[in-house]
């Protein structure tokens, strides 16, 4: 063929519109991921899994905003994914481009025709160029959901938000999840520009593979250190600042043996398991004078974000329930990830009433609780572990309320009796309102919208995992609140709600950066304390202390503590 054909070919293909796919785009307005869709009950009348995977979409000029199961059903169209090797489906009102193909309806002799077509929509458009998600909402779609227009059914919002792309180098191809996942496919670079480029090594490859980002940067790199894990696949890069998990390097040769509790490195606690009998008629708890309630009556003043009851440390606190020694309760507790837990109550003089932990927290509190006592501090506990569905009774006496008791009394009385199961996130319509018919499917959120005060739902308040308690430390002034901000973060206890200073969540892999890694600090003097950026009350002082110098002195004095 001539350079002429060849050219004259070329040029016949390019203008001809037969050989152009058409493509289109669309907002996604619902997602179809399980069996409890509305499309299996409602159009198929039963559940197909082939149709996992597709998203009604709309068209991006559709004037009907915030749309409702009918409003769906009636207005948009239905697409599937156009990747058969890739899962990545969109959130609602991500924009998707599509392109109409065969469909699997094809064949004449099983009922099809080979004109028959379908919508395949590609992964959603990079319209705020982050991997966490790029929703799009019409102008409609927030006026009417007023500025509360749900992702999805559960994706939370907030974790989301604060995940940002990972900062690339040169040739790098890195797959970024919405949660703050990756994988790198990468190489070493030039010197200075990341903490595995530091010797020889440029051109040479590496992959990472990293859960979480624990750096604030608004493109992060990945922190062997701080981030909630990793595995660094490398060739000839050495790893800078790395810290080792434990100095101690007789360990290596050491037997090790799971202890049944956990609790045996606690000497000062006997691990005993009490009758029903005597747990319920033992002096402690007769001297408790409202078993119907977790609290002591008359003490409550605040309510926290889920239901709990924080109490002023205002003036001496006479902590009541439990007994001398920690005591393990009979039988075993489901948590929010449905595995039944061992619980145990604290001992009354660390406790306000009946609290609860799961053998997961024991440890780790106890040995802050211990180290407190012991230069002079006693912190007080008025919340620990909460069921997310069943109350805890014994003999009949109720020890703690459940989250779903909570957020059951702190309903709003517009939804009571319209939902079947507000405790929930996601539940159903049992009685029409607001436009919602019986049988729909309904997202209990947000909950300053259903709740008074916001509460948390079961399975989502982080007692229901026990990785939080709530102090005897409401005003941000005793001597444990500073105790608890400048010592606890060293046992994994920090803040994590700003308006709440009784409430430390236990979590090592942010407390170990300082108390303030979550919630920013700021000294304010003269101001009330609950002006206060995120209430800290100026508890540090007018300077920040060198959070980092004291983490290394601490990991020091504890591996002396336990070479000693």
């Amino acid at each position: 063929m001539s350079k002429s054909q060849l050219k004259n070919n070329i040029s016949s293909r390019q203008s001809s519109p037969s050989n152009i796919p058409n493509t289109i785009k669309g907002r996604v307005y619902s997602v179809i991921l399980d069996p409890d869709h509305f499309f299996f009950r409602d159009v198929l009348n039963e559940f197909d899994s082939t149709y996992i995977g597709y998203v009604f979409w709309g068209n991006l000029n559709l004037k009907q905003g915030g749309l409702t199961k009918s409003d769906i059903l009636k207005y948009c169209t239905l697409a599937k994914p156009y990747f058969g090797f890739l899962t990545y489906h969109p959130l609602n009102t991500e924009i998707i481009e599509l392109i109409k193909a065969p469909s699997n309806n094809y064949y004449p002799a099983l009922g099809g025709n080979s004109t028959n077509a379908e919508y395949f929509y590609f992964p959603p458009l990079n319209v705020w160029n982050n991997s966490a998600g790029n929703p799009l909402p019409s102008e409609s779609d927030i006026q009417r959901s007023e500025g509360e227009l749900p992702l999805g059914n559960y994706t939370n919002e907030d974790k989301i938000s604060s995940t940002t792309n990972r900062l690339p180098f040169e040739g790098d191809m890195i797959l970024e999840s919405r949660f703050g996942s990756s994988i790198r496919f990468g190489s070493s670079t030039p010197k200075g520009k990341n903490n595995w480029s530091e010797n020889d090594s440029e051109g040479d490859p590496i992959t990472i593979i990293s859960n979480g980002q624990a750096s604030k940067d608004s493109t992060p790199l990945e922190d062997i250190n701080d981030d909630a894990s990793s595995i660094y696949l490398t060739s000839n890069q050495n790893i800078q600042n790395f810290n080792v998990a434990s100095k101690n390097f007789k360990s290596l040769t050491a037997d090790f043996k799971e202890a049944p509790s956990g609790l045996e490195p606690i000497q000062s606690f006997s691990q005993n398991l009490v009758s029903t009998d005597e747990l319920i008629n033992g002096p402690s708890l007769d001297q408790t004078p409202d078993l119907n309630s977790p609290i002591t009556e008359n003490q409550p003043v605040t309510t926290t974000d889920d239901g709990a009851n924080a109490i002023s440390d205002e003036g001496a606190i006479e902590a009541k329930g439990g007994y001398e020694d920690l005591v393990r309760i009979p039988g075993t507790y489901e948590d929010n990830s449905r595995v039944k837990r061992e619980l145990y109550l604290l001992p009354k003089r660390f406790s306000n009433g009946n609290v609860l932990v799961t053998n997961s927290l024991a440890d780790p509190l106890l040995r802050m609780l211990l180290k407190a006592e012991n230069g002079g501090t006693r912190l007080i506990v008025n919340s620990g572990f909460r069921p997310p569905v069943d109350n805890i009774y014994i003999n009949g006496s109720l020890i703690q309320k459940s989250q779903k008791t909570i957020r059951l009394s702190n309903l709003k009385s517009s939804f009571r009796g319209k939902i079947q199961e507000p405790w929930l996130e996601r539940s159903t319509v049992i009685e029409p309102f607001d436009g919602y018919q019986v049988g729909d499917p309904y997202n209990v959120t947000p909950q300053s919208k259903h709740f008074n005060p916001k509460t948390a739902a079961s399975y989502k308040s982080k007692h229901g995992v026990s990785l939080a308690c709530d102090f005897a430390t409401a005003s941000a002034t005793s001597d444990g609140y500073r105790w608890m901000c400048l010592y606890g973060w060293k046992y994994g206890f920090i803040r994590t709600v700003s308006t709440e200073p009784w409430h430390f969540g236990y979590r090592p892999d942010k407390a170990k950066n300082g108390p303030t890694s979550i919630l920013e600090y700021k000294y304010e003097p003269g101001q009330a304390y609950a002006d206060t950026t995120n209430r800290w009350n100026n508890v540090f002082g007018s300077t920040e202390p060198n959070w980092s110098a004291q983490w290394l002195e601490f990991q020091e004095q504890q591996a002396q503590e336990l070479n000693a």
